[in-house]
C-alpha cells in the first residue's frame, strides 16, 4: 500500500459506456440483411447483457447530424450501463464476437466499452474526491 498518499477506493456498480459504430459491411448490407440479420443478432446481444447483470442506465445516438460509416475515433450510438462485476464486461464485449445462428455481430459494428463512474457533479451523492478528507481539490 502507497505510505505517501491513499488509493481512492473503487466500488460496484461501476459505469460502462459501450460506444459502437457499423462497420462497411453493415453499410453494404442492404434493408432486408440489416433488419434480418443484424438487427434481430443486435437486440439479442443487449439482452445478453442483461442477462449477464448490464442494467440500463441510458442511450445516445447521434444519427441526427451525421451519416454514413463514421470513422475512429468517432462513433455512432452510446449504451450506458451499470454492473456490479467488471469480468461483465468483458463478457459484454465477447457477446459480439460469438457466432450465434452464424451471425458474427463484430463483422457488423465496431465495439468499445469504457469503464468510469457516475458523472460526481450530478450523480454522487458523497463525491469521490471527498471521500479522503486529506485530499485537497480535485483529483481522479
Amino acid at each position: 500500500m502507497p505510505t505517501e498518499w491513499s488509493p481512492q477506493p473503487w466500488t460496484p456498480p461501476y459505469r460502462v459506456m459501450i460506444v459502437g459504430a457499423g462497420t462497411s459491411a453493415f453499410f453494404q448490407a442492404n434493408d432486408e440483411e440489416r433488419m434480418g440479420t443484424f438487427l434481430p443478432r443486435f437486440r439479442q446481444m443487449i439482452k445478453e447483457w442483461e442477462e449477464l447483470g448490464a442494467r440500463p442506465v441510458a442511450t445516445f445516438v447521434d444519427d441526427v447530424l451525421q451519416m454514413g460509416e463514421t470513422t475512429e475515433p468517432f462513433w455512432a450510438w452510446y449504451l450506458i450501463f451499470e454492473i456490479d462485476r467488471l469480468d461483465v464486461a468483458a463478457q459484454m464485449i465477447q457477446a459480439a464476437r460469438e457466432p450465434i445462428d452464424g451471425v458474427r455481430l463484430d463483422t457488423w459494428i465496431r465495439l468499445e466499452l469504457r469503464l468510469g463512474r457516475p458523472f460526481f457533479a450530478t450523480e454522487e451523492e458523497t463525491p469521490h474526491y471527498l471521500v479522503d478528507p486529506d485530499r485537497s481539490g480535485y483529483r481522479p
